[in-house]
């Protein structure tokens, strides 16, 4: 390690790091000053003095905190060599905006192979191609993502959203038109894209699109026969939580549902809640009718025949062996055309079942499982035409 004098030190003008916060140098330089520069930086040996390989952010702090000599590692290093050790040290330490990361990868593949790049990164070739996509979006597009990370969280457009815009490279007016709809309607990476797909699907309507609530469009598209690709991929866990979340949001509407509000709302109002309330459930209709299509269509001996838990009152079919709210279980012999109360006994199977496991079964009951459970009270619910 050398004393190397700071005046004979320069920056490398390939460094990948372009963006330097000013108040986090201010910040390092009051520690350099106190307690000196801790980790010496890299330097290669050049005509003219010494270029800086890893370190520059040390470097500048330095030069805040008038220091006159730096500790300083000189390596023999060329170009190749000093330009991977410069991107991974930023790679490492997360140091580098995205761009500045898809700028030095486009550099440094002048000089290496993908793979060897690649392997130099510690990343794969896949990733490497991710970040080399984002260099084919317009220059603005690329200085909207020319944050640090620290700060990206806070700008409204991330690289997800940038992913996103890719699909309409070949209309630039439309691309900046939607930046700006990004930032003023705050909107989601999937919200983003599914506003793309529905200017790709209808573009003779891309100007009510770029006026109007992600709502309005995708209801013009329903409306005109339009179908959106689906935006899940569902497996087992995600149809799970899809299955939760449509309790949930059914729990939620049903809540709203307060004849009250009528009260307070002028015609017109009234109107448009009309017209809602009659276009989901035209859609609630239909999607019950898939459902209903899908289990008559498998050998489950499925009967549209509805029992009430005990617990919460909600309405379940005879299938569920719980209840999908509060969780009670539903097959309870107590309720079981076979199950003899007086004896308390299956007439069915003819074996014992004590009143108190008949009114409140585990889940582990013989009634959970019982292929002839048959309830007394059975509520038929109106199948839709």
């Amino acid at each position: 390690m050398n004393q190397l004098p700071i005046g004979t030190i320069f920056a490398n003008p390939n460094q990948p790091r372009k963006y330097f916060d000013e108040a986090a140098l201010a910040e390092l330089a009051a520690s350099i000053r106190e307690r000196g520069v801790m980790e010496p930086i890299i330097v290669r040996p050049k005509e003219t003095g010494y270029e800086i390989v890893a370190g520059e952010r040390r470097f500048r702090a330095s030069q805040l905190a008038g220091l006159t000599e730096i500790p300083a590692i000189v390596r023999e290093m060329s170009d190749e060599e000093a330009m991977a050790d410069s991107l991974l040290e930023n790679f490492q330490r997360e140091d580098l905006t995205i761009i500045e990361k898809a700028v030095a990868i486009q550099n440094l593949l002048k000089m290496m192979n993908q793979e060897e790049c690649a392997r130099r990164l510690g990343c794969s070739s896949s990733t490497l191609r991710r970040y080399l996509e984002l260099l084919d979006l317009p220059p603005v597009i690329q200085n909207e993502l020319a944050y640090p990370p620290g700060k990206q969280s806070q700008h409204p457009l991330s690289e997800g959203h940038a992913r996103a815009l890719k699909a309409l490279n070949s209309d630039y007016g439309t691309q900046l038109r939607l930046v700006d709809k990004i930032k003023s309607d705050r909107l989601t990476v999937d919200e983003l894209e599914r506003l793309v797909e529905a200017i790709q699907r209808a573009p003779e309507r891309k100007e009510a699109f770029l006026r109007i609530s992600l709502d309005a469009t995708e209801e013009i598209l329903k409306r005109s026969g339009v179908k959106m690709e689906k935006r899940r991929s569902f497996r087992r866990r995600t149809a799970t939580e899809y299955l939760t979340q449509f309790q949930r949001q059914s729990t939620a509407l049903t809540n709203l549902l307060d004849d009250d509000v009528t009260r307070f709302l002028n015609y017109e109002q009234m109107n448009q809640i009309m017209a809602t309330g009659t276009s989901l459930l035209e859609d609630l209709e239909e999607f019950v009718r898939t459902v209903r299509r899908d289990l008559m269509s498998q050998d489950f001996g499925f009967m549209e025949t509805y029992v009430f838990c005990s617990l919460c009152g909600r309405r379940e079919l005879v299938g569920s062996r719980c209840c999908s709210v509060c969780g009670t279980v539903l097959k309870r012999c107590a309720d079981c055309g076979h199950y003899d109360s007086a004896y308390q006994q299956c007439s069915f199977h003819g074996f014992y079942v004590y009143g108190s496991e008949a009114e409140m079964p585990l889940e582990d009951s013989r009634s959970c499982s019982c292929e002839q459970y048959r309830p007394r009270v059975q509520v038929k619910h109106k199948a839709f035409a």
